[in-house]
């Protein structure tokens, strides 16, 4: 992936690089490398060439139970690895769920970490709405706060986008 170099964009690319670098679970994209120029940051991530889930479900239309059974096992192990390590992810949506291979409809990671977050030590929830309309929890649309919870929410989203197609 190349990034061109911005204030903005440097400072979501660190938060981005530091999350990638605390992770290692093989439904996660793994980073491998970084590197600088003086124009763009490089970064060398795992090469998945099966597409996003997104793809997978306009071709297939649905999903069996057991195929989204098996894709949900997958991503909700990630999730549970993240949410020990207290990092939300906060954009969970077919689109940043990536086939590993186009022969495997079933092998997935998660991907793009871009508004990913640590939960604060003190207890206290993130406020700031983000995320994927469609996917995103009620509770990140509001000012009360959200917690790990919301990445929850996002995956029953996409449970029933993958059985329903819509």
């Amino acid at each position: 992936m190349q990034v061109k170099k911005s204030n903005r964009s440097i400072q979501a690319l660190m938060n981005e690089m530091d999350i990638l670098r605390d992770t290692e679970h093989p439904n996660i994209m793994k980073l491998h490398e970084v590197y600088e120029s003086s124009k763009f940051i490089f970064l060398i991530l795992d090469y998945l060439d099966g597409g996003e889930l997104f793809e997978g479900i306009q071709r297939k239309q649905t999903f069996t139970e057991k195929q989204a059974m098996n894709i949900m096992k997958k991503i909700f192990s990630a999730l549970k690895y993240l949410h020990d390590k207290r990092i939300i992810h906060r954009d969970l949506k077919p689109e940043n769920l990536i086939l590993r291979t186009k022969d495997d409809d079933e092998d997935v990671v998660i991907a793009d970490f871009g508004l990913a977050v640590y939960m604060p030590t003190n207890g206290s929830k993130h406020k700031l709405g983000c995320g994927s309309l469609g996917y995103v929890a009620p509770e990140m649309l509001t000012k009360e706060g959200y917690d790990i919870s919301a990445d929850i929410f996002s995956m029953g989203s996409i449970l029933y986008v993958m059985l329903c197609g819509k």
